[in-house]
C-alpha cells in the first residue's frame, strides 16, 4: 500500500517512481487503469500495460457525432463544438477543483456539464503541467482517482480567480445560446385552459372579467390588469405564475466577449427532477448538459424594482454579471405589480421591455462598451393600481394588446367571498349575517367596496376574538365590534381616483 501523503505532496520535487508489489493472480479491475506513478510487479514474461489518469481517450473511444435531434442541443464532443477555449476551460477547472477540493472525473464531468471525454482532456493538460495532482485511494485498483491543486496549480488558479470568480457550469456562447432560444420559441407553450380555469375558479369574479382575464392570459401575449386595490389583481397574477406547465432549457452562463454572464437562478429557475425530466421531453441520453431543464419561469418584481433590473449587472467581487429578470424569465412570465409605482418612469418601462419584445429580440451593454444581442420572448403582465391612460402614451398603450379592468365585487360576489373565507378558516356563520355585513359596507358612503375587504375583517375578526379568549365567530355583535375599528381607518386611506 502506497502512502497518500507520499503519491500527492503539494509543491514538493518531482515524485519517485513508487512500486506496488501484487500477489500473484491479482489484477486490476477491469476497464480502470493505474496511475502511471505506480508500476506494477507481475510474475511471467507478460507486461501489464501501463496507463496514466492523465491520459486523454484514444480516438476510437469517443462515439461519432450524432445530428442534433428536435429542441434539444446535443452535448458537444470536442473542443471545437464546446465553442470556449481550451485555456478558459482549464481555468474554469482549476476553479472547482479549488472550491470542491477533491474531486474526481465524474463529480468533474457534473459540475462543469461536460462529458468524460472532454474532461479527461481537461485534466490530462492540467497535469501534464502539473498543475494538479492524484491522490491515490484505498484501493488502487478502483480507477476512482480524486484529483487536488499542486502548488503550481494554486498559484494559477489564484491569477483566474482574478480575472473572474465565476466557477459553475461551463458557460455556452452567445450563438448557442441564441440558436437554442429561437428553437423554443418556435415550439409555442401555453398555458392551458383548464389550469387558467382552475385558477379563477378559485377567485369570485363577476360578470366577463373572468373570461376576459381567462383570455388574456391564454394569449402568451403582454397584458395590463388595471383598477382599485384590492380586488384580486396580484392574487390572479401570482397564482397564474405559480406553475405555468410545461418546461424550458435554461444555460448556467452565457460567454460573451470575454466575459460571463449568469443566467439560472434558483430563485426563479425550478430544475425538473429526472423523472419529470423524462416525462417531460424524453430521454436525452445525448443532451448537453451545460443546459438545465426547467419548470418555465415566472418572475414578480413589485414596487422595489429600479432601473438596475433592466440591464446586466456586473459584481465587483465576482466579476461576472447577472442576466437581467427579464432574460432569465425567457419562455415564461414577468410580472409587475403595483406598476407606476417604481423607481424608474412608467414609460421608460414600457419603451425598455415593450419594443425589443415586440421586434423579438433586445440588446445588452457591457461594461467595456460591447453590446450583446440575445432573443427575447416572454409573457409580460402588468397590475396598476393607476389608470391606464396615466401610465403612458397611445403609441406605447398600443402595444399591450390586452387590457381588463378589474373592478370591485357585487353585493352577491362580496357575500360569496365572504362565504368561501370563513369556510377556509373554519369560522362559524350566524344565520342571516352575512346580508347584514352586506348592508353594512355597501350602504355605507365613506366605502368603495372592495375583495380585500373579506379578508380584512375577518383577520381583525380572529385577532379580537384570540384576546377575548374566546373562538372566532361571524355574528352581529362580533362584526360590530371590528367593523367600527376597520371602517375609522378604512376611510382615511380610501383613495378617491376611482370615484
Amino acid at each position: 500500500m502506497v502512502n497518500q501523503d507520499d503519491a500527492a505532496a503539494p509543491g514538493g520535487p518531482p515524485r519517485p517512481t513508487l512500486t506496488t508489489i501484487r500477489r500473484s493472480g491479482d489484477a486490476p479491475a477491469e476497464g480502470h487503469d493505474i496511475p502511471s506513478f505506480f508500476t506494477v510487479a507481475q510474475e511471467g514474461p507478460e507486461e501489464e500495460e501501463e496507463s496514466s489518469p492523465f491520459s486523454a481517450p484514444e480516438p476510437g473511444d469517443i462515439d461519432e457525432a450524432e445530428p442534433e435531434a428536435g429542441l434539444f442541443p446535443r452535448a458537444p464532443r470536442s473542443f471545437g463544438e464546446v465553442g470556449l477555449s481550451k485555456a478558459f476551460l482549464s481555468d474554469l477547472t482549476l476553479k472547482i477543483l479549488y472550491y470542491a477540493g477533491t474531486p474526481t472525473v465524474q463529480q468533474l464531468t457534473r459540475r462543469l456539464g461536460l462529458n468524460t471525454e472532454i474532461v479527461n482532456e481537461l485534466i490530462t493538460g492540467l497535469g501534464e503541467d502539473r498543475l494538479v495532482e492524484v491522490i491515490s485511494q484505498s484501493d488502487l485498483y478502483t480507477g476512482n482517482y480524486r484529483y487536488r491543486l499542486s502548488e503550481r496549480g494554486n498559484a494559477r488558479v489564484s491569477e483566474a480567480l482574478e480575472r473572474t470568480r465565476y466557477a459553475g457550469m461551463a458557460p455556452v456562447t452567445a450563438d448557442q445560446y441564441s440558436h437554442v432560444m429561437n428553437k423554443l420559441h418556435a415550439h409555442k407553450q401555453e398555458v392551458p385552459r383548464a389550469r387558467i380555469k382552475e385558477i379563477l375558479n378559485e377567485l369570485v369574479l363577476d360578470g366577463d372579467v373572468g373570461d376576459h382575464v381567462s383570455r388574456a392570459l391564454f394569449s402568451g401575449k403582454s397584458a395590463i390588469l388595471y383598477g382599485p386595490s384590492g380586488n384580486g389583481k396580484t392574487v390572479i397574477l401570482e397564482r397564474f405564475a405559480k406553475d405555468l406547465g410545461g418546461f424550458w432549457l435554461v444555460p448556467a452562463a452565457i460567454y460573451a466577449f470575454g466575459q460571463v454572464i449568469r443566467v439560472f437562478d434558483p430563485s426563479i429557475h425550478q430544475v425538473l427532477t429526472a423523472e419529470e425530466e423524462v416525462a417531460a421531453i424524453g430521454a436525452q441520453a445525448r443532451l448537453d448538459r451545460r443546459w438545465l431543464v426547467v419548470k418555465r419561469p415566472a418572475m414578480v418584481l413589485g414596487a422595489e424594482m429600479d432601473r438596475d433590473a433592466l440591464d446586466m449587472a456586473y459584481d465587483p467581487q465576482s466579476r461576472f454579471y447577472q442576466a437581467p429578470p427579464h432574460i432569465k424569465v425567457q419562455g415564461g412570465a414577468l410580472i409587475v405589480d403595483d406598476f407606476g409605482r417604481q423607481a424608474i418612469d412608467a414609460k421608460e418601462l414600457f419603451t425598455r421591455w415593450l419594443i425589443p419584445l415586440e421586434r423579438g429580440w433586445d440588446t445588452l451593454g457591457l461594461q467595456s462598451g460591447e453590446k450583446l444581442t440575445l432573443p427575447f420572448k416572454t409573457q409580460i403582465l402588468f397590475a396598476t393600481n393607476l389608470r391606464v391612460k396615466q401610465l403612458a402614451d397611445s403609441s406605447l398603450l398600443r402595444r399591450v394588446l390586452y387590457k381588463v379592468h378589474i373592478s370591485g365585487p357585487t353585493v352577491q360576489g362580496f357575500q360569496e367571498i365572504l362565504r368561501q373565507s370563513c369556510r377556509q378558516r373554519n369560522i362559524v356563520v350566524e344565520d342571516g349575517i352575512l346580508d347584514y355585513i352586506a348592508d353594512c359596507v355597501y350602504n355605507e358612503p365613506r366605502l368603495k367596496p372592495r375583495a380585500a375587504y373579506t379578508r380584512d375583517v375577518l383577520d381583525m375578526l380572529v385577532e379580537s376574538a384570540a384576546f377575548d379568549g374566546k373562538k372566532p365567530v361571524l355574528d352581529r355583535e362580533s362584526f360590530d365590534r371590528v367593523f367600527r375599528l376597520f371602517l375609522a381607518q378604512e376611510t382615511e386611506e380610501e383613495d378617491d381616483d376611482w370615484g
